[in-house]
């Protein structure tokens, strides 16, 4: 394991404890008539502060940079790119599909990254060039060969933003049950995307993701030799946000499927 991943994975433990201790208070203050999005902000931010410091400490001459502190820290050597709770809807009720997002940059380019779910305590990671691993095990991508029975992953758009892609979704899902397929949704992309990795899921897709939400999670599905493009089969997937990611042979059943119903 690499000496920024050891360095990482403390980090994150420490704030995924405090994430944890804090998820109780935050549904009594809901009962309480608090705004859920005035609280989920204060623990990210505690949880921020609680990653800042290990990196501070550890990598002085690095950049650090957390999806709601912006630059904390100032650097010459790479950038830490840091999103404490990935997947808010279902943290602000109580559920566990959220997690911990890392990235470690060199001139733009990812070189180590780190997820942990803090509710299971699942940790994914993965360096270039070293493979991707969950729990200290080394992972890969299934080897699914068609969609039958095949266990398939997405969000349903719900947001302002996705909403107009609902029928394609609605055509996409027909199409996936008519092969024999079963598809489940999820809030946070990021953990879709490294049980692709896992071999957990066979396949999943997402519209119009950020940068913050894919960045780590597609480094590590590609360490665990998952594919992935937009849904037009470009490799560039920063324009349109739009992403499908499996192994290599549900990639080409799933890729026209895609293009026709959401591209």
């Amino acid at each position: 394991m690499q000496p920024r991943i050891n360095i990482a994975i403390k980090a994150a433990r420490a704030a995924a404890d405090y994430i944890v201790h804090t998820q109780e208070k935050l549904l009594f203050d809901k009962e309480q008539g608090q705004d859920p999005d005035h609280v989920y902000k204060t623990v990210c931010q505690g949880a921020e502060k609680t990653i800042v410091h290990h990196l501070e400490k550890a990598y002085p001459n690095d950049t650090i940079t957390t999806r709601l502190g912006g630059r904390i820290q100032n650097g010459e050597e790479g950038e830490w790119i840091v999103d404490t709770i990935q997947g808010q809807y279902l943290f602000t009720r109580g559920l566990s599909g959220h997690c911990i997002t890392m990235s470690y940059l060199i001139a733009g380019k990812v070189e180590h990254a780190l997820i942990i779910n803090p509710m299971t305590k699942d940790e994914y990671y993965a360096s270039k060039g070293r493979g991707a691993y969950l729990n200290n095990s080394r992972i890969r991508s299934s080897n699914a060969r068609d969609l039958s029975n095949a266990l398939v992953a997405a969000q349903f758009p719900s947001t302002d933003k996705t909403r107009p892609n609902a029928s394609g979704q609605f055509a996409t899902f027909a199409s996936l049950a008519d092969k024999g397929a079963r598809v489940i949704t999820q809030d946070s992309p990021a953990l879709q995307i490294v049980n692709v990795a896992a071999g957990r899921v066979d396949a999943t897709w997402g519209i119009k993701l950020f940068e913050w939400e894919t960045q780590a999670p597609l480094f590590i599905a590609k360490e665990a030799g998952c594919i992935f493009s937009d849904f037009n089969g470009s490799p560039s997937i920063e324009e349109t946000g739009n992403i499908l990611c499996a192994n290599p042979r549900l990639f080409k059943n799933l890729l026209p499927i895609l293009n026709k119903n959401l591209s």
